[in-house]
């Protein structure tokens, strides 16, 4: 580390928003600047990738501009540059490595390529630097959102130092984030479409806004959560491997989940699959007869200038609110299934829920509740960094910076990049 200040700016520009964020040592936030394009892509019903790469060249050097004033730095106390490499748009990506490795090469400070993905879980770690709150390892991380939906053991490497100091902390981790490095490994992946992904096309299916999420969050606690039986499939199983050894995932016991019972099989694993869901409310929309309504209440609400959640209340029925709700309640209920069910198998000491969805209402809860059940602590962010946010990326560079794991001039965009 070339000096104590720890300070590292960070920017990221995956997807549809434009930020940049000022963080010292990976916990303490001193500037935090997003740009959102929500309104711009709501007029299409999801992100355009070509709008979203204009509005990235239109957003970002007076983001980074805003947050270096908000921390109330120059370019030359910074220690260090991070940005997202990806995954994500390839276009949006590019501006932000593009202005990254710029502007790094024009003040002469080093480069950290940070992993979207791992940006989230950092999240949440960064959070609970701030509380001076230690997690057990290792981790079950669930990245839940929009494009994404991952299942992640994540375990600190410790150096030398860093066992000295957490031998007195029994065998907690300390997650200073600067004595140590992180190690994930996938344990579960959506197969097809995110799990925000379906929420975004079952608002569209049913006349409501973008993003789907916090329309049908809301809507939901309107409606009957058991009024319309929805069924996830089994996923053919695949290998994947432990921290320790390869091995296959053997099945944990059948156990229930709020409610839902978890019969898991020979060969079963830990992915997700929502599309079956989108096309089963397509199919009850369809035998049902919903289509006028569905038609009416989207012209209501684009009458609407700016329109709002409680706005689309009153233009939905009892069978439109039951169904939202039912659908909400099983796409929680099958991302807890996963979760918990993982969890047990490689023998988690905590849970991290981070991305879009986990701003989510019922999935906090629910998932809060079964953790208490199970007395394994798990923790969420705030909701401003629930959403894509560039203190996360700042954040999980620090480790990065102190080991010295710095990206050389051929750092380009990678849009399908993945994290262990």
């Amino acid at each position: 580390m070339r000096s104590g200040s720890g300070l590292i700016l960070g920017i990221e520009s995956s997807c549809d928003e434009t930020a940049a964020a000022v963080v010292r040592k990976g916990s303490e936030v001193l500037a935090n600047v997003v740009a959102s394009q929500i309104a711009l892509h709501a007029n299409y019903g999801g992100v355009v990738p070509e709008l979203a790469s204009r509005e990235h060249l239109r957003n970002i050097v007076p983001v980074v501009r805003a947050a270096m004033a908000q921390a109330g730095l120059g370019f030359a106390e910074l220690d260090a540059i991070a940005v997202t490499e990806g995954p994500g748009l390839a276009g949006a990506l590019l501006v932000g490595i593009t202005y990254a490795k710029a502007l790094a090469l024009g003040v002469g400070k080093p480069l950290i390529a940070v992993n979207h993905l791992e940006g989230h879980i950092h999240a949440v770690l960064m959070e609970a630097r701030q509380k001076d709150e230690a997690m057990e390892m290792p981790l079950l991380a669930l990245v839940v959102s929009g494009g994404h939906t991952h299942l992640y053991l994540a375990e600190q490497r410790q150096s030398l130092a860093a066992e000295i100091v957490n031998s007195t902390h029994d065998d907690k981790a300390v997650m200073d984030g600067g004595t140590s490095s992180w190690r994930y490994r996938n344990v579960g992946r959506t197969v097809d479409d995110a799990a925000g992904e379906a929420y975004d096309k079952v608002a569209k299916l049913l006349g409501l806004g973008y993003p789907g999420g916090p329309w049908i969050d809301v809507l939901a606690k309107h409606g009957n959560p058991r009024a319309v039986e929805f069924k996830f499939g089994q996923i053919k199983a695949r290998r994947v491997t432990t921290s320790i050894e390869e091995k296959q995932i053997p099945p944990p016991s059948t156990s229930s989940v709020c409610g839902m019972t978890n019969k898991k099989t020979d060969g079963s694993t830990f992915d997700f699959s929502f599309s079956g869901i989108k096309t089963a409310v397509l199919r009850y929309i369809q035998t049902h007869g919903m289509a006028e309504l569905i038609a009416a209440r989207r012209k209501a609400l684009a009458e609407i200038e700016g329109a709002k959640v409680a706005d689309a209340v009153g233009l939905c029925d009892a069978q439109t609110l039951d169904l939202i709700a039912s659908f909400q309640f099983a796409v929680v209920g099958n991302l807890m299934r996963q979760t918990f069910a993982a969890a047990e198998v490689f023998g988690a000491r905590g849970i991290v829920v981070s991305g879009g969805v986990s701003a989510n209402s019922e999935l906090r809860w629910r998932f809060a509740e079964q953790a208490a059940r199970r007395r394994l602590p798990v923790a969420f962010p705030t909701m401003a960094m629930s959403t894509d946010n560039a203190a996360m990326i700042a954040a999980a560079a620090w480790s990065k910076f102190v080991a010295g794991e710095f990206a050389g001039e051929g750092l380009v965009a990678t849009p399908q990049l993945k994290l262990g």
